[in-house]
């Protein structure tokens, strides 16, 4: 058998849909591809389960490029016995008609029903994400999922386990804090708006600088931007590193992993954390979206930390629509969580 994934982005979303990509090869015996956009792909790049990946440019995924893409569908067509669409968006849905074949997705509206032959409804942002990949499996019919098997696959090497573990002696890092303040600027979203606030950042750095701890910021190049600003202002910056841009994901998640605690807001980096097996060491700051759609339930309670319940909006998590005259973030005291 073989199936086609298709997912356009979101290396986080990505990550979560990694427990049905493995029960998907070990229950069904498939051969199993990944049509994916280009800043995600790397989350997927060392998946054992992964038969190929089909990378694309982002912009053939946005509706500008509807032509692009309908192309790169039409020349898979019925080679696939199923394709799952990883998104939510009915355009996707539609578009996936062009492979002709048996399709399996998302709806949010009755009427998005018809677009699939096998349709899951996705509605409650308080259920965690990992199980509605799993629900595509089941609508399928093509094995029982299992929803205690959520492990997040996320491949570390060799090589990458040595490269940070010689930085780290080079540096004569031993005991130290990772840091990530990211969200909401990717290739789909500019806003920023899971970020925290310049000024709580800042006070979080001053708080583990004063408890004589050393700092390692990590992320994307437009982060090692925002990273310098901050180490500007501190008083002390002389145990803070700035290594945003400079590893792989690979790499990252493997610093992670031998981090005292890892503070981090919900963007991609977050789930690095959870499939490393951080549980308490992993502290992360959540604003506009609800922690209980973004981490395992075990997670909830020693890791999420939510103070926006009043603010919140389902339909950013649902349709990706926000109101920017919101503030997120205003009412978290920092020092409760250093």
């Amino acid at each position: 058998m073989k199936i086609l994934l298709i997912k356009r982005g979101a290396i986080g979303d990505l990550l979560m849909a990694t427990p049905l990509i493995r029960q998907l090869k070990l229950k069904c015996n498939a051969s199993i591809d990944l049509l994916v956009g280009e800043n995600a792909a790397i989350a997927c790049r060392d998946n054992p389960h992964l038969n190929r990946l089909i990378i694309l440019p982002d912009t053939d995924f946005s509706i500008k490029g509807v032509f692009r893409f309908a192309i790169q569908l039409i020349r898979l067509r019925k080679q696939y016995d199923y394709v799952f669409l990883l998104d939510k968006h009915w355009y996707f849905n539609l578009m996936a008609n062009l492979l002709c074949t048996k399709t399996v997705g998302y709806y949010r509206e009755d009427w998005q029903k018809f677009t699939l032959y096998y349709p899951v409804l996705y509605n409650d942002v308080t259920r965690y994400h990992c199980y509605y990949y799993l629900d595509l499996l089941k609508q399928s019919n093509l094995a029982s999922p299992d929803y205690t098997d959520i492990q997040i696959d996320l491949p570390i090497k060799d090589s990458d386990q040595k490269y940070i573990n010689e930085k780290l002696y080079e540096n004569n890092l031993e005991d130290f804090v990772v840091l990530v303040n990211s969200g909401g600027n990717n290739a789909y979203e500019k806003t920023g708006i899971r970020m925290l606030p310049e000024d709580k950042v800042i006070e979080l750095l001053e708080l583990i600088i004063q408890q004589r701890k050393k700092i390692i910021l990590i992320g994307g190049k437009v982060d090692r931007v925002n990273y310098d600003d901050y180490i500007s202002q501190l008083l002390d910056n002389s145990n803070c590193y700035n290594w945003a841009g400079e590893l792989s994901l690979a790499q990252s998640a493997y610093l992670i992993s031998k981090a005292r605690i890892f503070y981090t807001t919900d963007c991609g980096a977050m789930h690095f954390g959870v499939a490393m097996g951080l549980h308490a060491r992993l502290k992360a700051f959540f604003g506009p979206s609800d922690p209980r759609h973004i981490l395992p339930p075990d997670y909830i309670g020693r890791s999420s930390i939510w103070h926006d319940k009043e603010n919140f909006d389902p339909a950013y998590q649902l349709e990706g629509v926000i109101d920017k005259n919101k503030k997120f973030f205003r009412n978290i005291r920092i020092s409760d969580y250093v």
